[in-house]
């Protein structure tokens, strides 16, 4: 006994009713052009790309050598091995440029280099606007402003925040000679100020300042 498909509530919903396969796109069903394979005579179906590395270039197949073409596609043919690599690792990401956090070299130079002289401020507003934000970020070092905490070091170290790599090893070396109590006789009374330095060494080292 064979199916027979009756609907449910005396109506079919369904788009395609059953037996039919998928129909070719009107197009398809109108053009008389033939397979570009080469002694192929069946009737084109559907246009693609001819190769990954022309893309641009489409050629004409029947559904057979459709079939064959998308299975033997490879986008890695005819790359050597590290420009296979180099294709894949970009492909994670898009084919984007990309960089490590906080080291986009061309942005931060662009960064520098913008300020008040690439506004047209006829009143002033954006210009005092830039001043305000300088004085009340704080002192700055190699480009970056400086903590709380590490203001305070220097100041334990009496040194200004410009001070060089040598010259904070240098006054922290000096401080520990001064204030040591093997330096001074076993005295321990000065321990204290021995403890800050090494305090505030350790701060401007974790900072990369020394």
């Amino acid at each position: 006994m064979s199916y027979s498909y009756r609907p449910r509530f005396g109506y079919d919903i369904r788009v395609r009713p059953p037996g039919e396969g998928p129909q070719p796109p009107a197009w398809a069903r109108d053009h008389t052009r033939e397979c570009d394979r080469e002694g192929c005579g069946k009737k084109a179906a559907v246009r693609v790309s001819k190769s990954p590395r022309e893309t641009q270039a489409k050629i004409w197949l029947c559904e057979e050598h459709a079939k064959a073409h998308n299975s033997q596609w490879n986008f890695f043919d005819g790359l050597s091995e590290q420009e296979a690599e180099a294709a894949r690792l970009a492909n994670i990401y898009g084919d984007r440029p990309t960089w490590a956090m906080g080291k986009n070299e061309r942005a931060r130079t662009a960064a520098k280099a913008r300020g008040p002289a690439d506004i047209r401020d006829a009143y002033g507003i954006f210009t005092e606007a830039v001043k305000s934000a300088a004085r009340s970020r704080g002192p700055m070092r190699d480009g970056r402003p400086v903590s709380k905490l590490q203001e305070r070091a220097f100041a334990a170290l009496d040194l200004a925040v410009t001070a060089p790599p040598a010259e904070i090893r240098k006054r922290y070396a000096e401080l520990v000679r001064r204030f040591h109590p093997d330096a001074n006789g076993g005295d321990r009374s000065a321990e204290t100020q021995l403890q800050e330095a090494v305090r505030a060494h350790h701060i401007l080292k974790k900072a990369g300042y020394c």
